[in-house]
């Protein structure tokens, strides 16, 4: 009886341990979302400054907004796919 109840609190200690672990990995993997995030509207923002600094109709003012527009939805699928998988749990 002995034997047993040791086994299972040892089985009890290393769940428990694989519970930390992984909240630990969540909230180290939401933090570098997070990060990645705002360091990607940081360079759209900078890139807008950029643009807006360009002649209208000059063809690099509309190249930059061109690939403005793909950062700003490639950043929106980012956040709604992050999201989903925080809801998840």
């Amino acid at each position: 009886m002995g034997v047993l109840l040791a086994c299972l609190l040892t089985i009890g200690r290393r769940h428990r341990r694989r519970l930390a672990q992984l909240a630990e990995r969540e909230r180290a993997t939401a933090a570098v979302q997070d990060t990645l995030l705002q360091n990607m509207q940081g360079l759209i923002l900078r890139f807008q400054s950029v643009s807006h600094r360009l002649p209208e109709g000059c063809n690099e003012r509309a190249a930059i907004e061109a690939i403005l527009d793909q950062a700003d939805e490639a950043l929106a699928e980012a956040r709604n796919r992050m999201a989903a998988l925080r809801d998840i749990d």
